[in-house]
């Protein structure tokens, strides 16, 4: 393991509005299985976050007695490329600031991103003692991904391998935890690549993260056992092993062996521990680990406003249950084209996942 240079971690976070509120969830779960030996400097690129969600985070972190909290505007990294930007369902502009962080920190060489959706179970400090010196990242794989690939419903197999470039049957690896050598990055110019590659594709299934895939060479990432990211609905400790997919199959038994010791909970896909029993919640989730989300939460300033946010949520969840017709789906030659989403006052249609068209509705 390489030993700290110095006594500090930093961590780069992104948000818009929407997520911000439970970005003190996540602060909370650092601290409290946080080592005493570092500083952690949390840097949150900011994507108009109101000031309200601002003061609520800096309320509940004021006794954190080894954290700083510093706000960077996204506006001066983002809007010379917001063009190339494709936002859809739960992912916003902010997904993309990971293209930037090491123009957000200049003169920091090694960092660990962050999405919001994530619970910190473990030492957040030993996944940043890992050495990377001879990587670009430290990643887990993607195991819903590599779900994707064995059924290849969608031609992912094509897709990743024709598009993303990846060799064959080898699946993304997630990017909402990273451990990044920001100088090895700026070194390969990899911010221009990244930007290249998402205007040669146009509209990657995965936003940003078909785009980190396609541009980091595998032998540039440091293979993160997937405890450090596991995947909240990928179901896989369900699955029997699949003789199929050699790679599939070690996907599962790592994921049977690490049910019991994950160190990171990545609340993946728009199913969230806040919105885990709304309408259109997928069942396939593991209800206890959204219990230890709110059993964080339940220590955090900001818990009963979760929780009146929960239940206003709850109401139009029921509203909606009793207006809705569900969600349609067009599949041609199993592709999945079109999908045409029922709201309470409106439709919503959908090519590839992608909104094209919405149309207000009575009755």
């Amino acid at each position: 393991m390489e030993q700290p240079n110095n006594q500090e971690i930093n961590i780069v976070l992104s948000s818009d509005d929407n997520y911000a509120i439970y970005i003190p969830v996540l602060l909370e779960s650092i601290y409290n299985t946080a080592s005493k030996n570092y500083k952690y400097i949390i840097t949150i690129a900011d994507a108009n976050i109101s000031n309200d969600i601002k003061e609520s985070i800096a309320n509940n972190a004021k006794n954190y007695s080894e954290f700083t909290i510093n706000y960077v505007c996204i506006d001066n990294f983002v809007n010379k490329y917001r063009h190339l930007f494709v936002t859809f369902a739960h992912f916003t502009v902010s997904t993309y600031i990971r293209f930037f962080i090491p123009d957000i920190l200049p003169n920091i060489n090694k960092v660990i991103y962050l999405d919001i959706d994530l619970l910190i179970k473990s030492d957040i400090s030993k996944l940043y003692e890992i050495d990377i010196n001879n990587y670009m990242v430290a990643a887990a794989v993607d195991a819903c991904y590599a779900r994707e690939l064995y059924y290849n419903k969608r031609n992912e197999v094509s897709y990743t391998e024709n598009v993303i470039g990846l060799p064959k049957g080898v699946p993304e690896f997630n990017a909402g935890v990273l451990l990044i050598n920001l100088e090895k990055w700026r070194k390969a110019n990899l911010t221009q690549k990244c930007l290249d590659k998402l205007g040669e594709i146009g509209v990657p299934r995965v936003l940003d993260q078909c785009v980190l895939n396609a541009v980091i060479k595998q032998e540039d990432i440091y293979k993160l056992p997937v405890e450090w990211n596991y995947v909240w609905h990928a179901q896989l400790e369900n699955l029997e092993a699949i003789t199929k997919s050699n790679i599939f199959n070690e996907v599962i038994k790592e994921y049977n062996e690490k049910i019991n010791q994950i160190k990171i909970i990545h609340y993946t896909s728009s199913v969230k521990p806040w919105n885990i029993y709304g309408p259109h919640s997928d069942v396939h989730v593991l209800e206890y680990l959204a219990e230890e989300w709110w059993s964080t939460a339940s220590r955090t300033e900001i818990f009963t406003k979760l929780l009146i946010l929960q239940a206003k949520k709850s109401i139009t969840s029921n509203k909606l249950t009793n207006n809705v017709n569900n969600t349609k789906r067009i599949y041609i030659f199993n592709l999945r084209m079109f999908k045409v989403k029922q709201l309470e006052r409106s439709k919503i249609y959908y090519l590839f996942n992608i909104p094209i068209l919405k149309i207000k509705t009575y009755f």
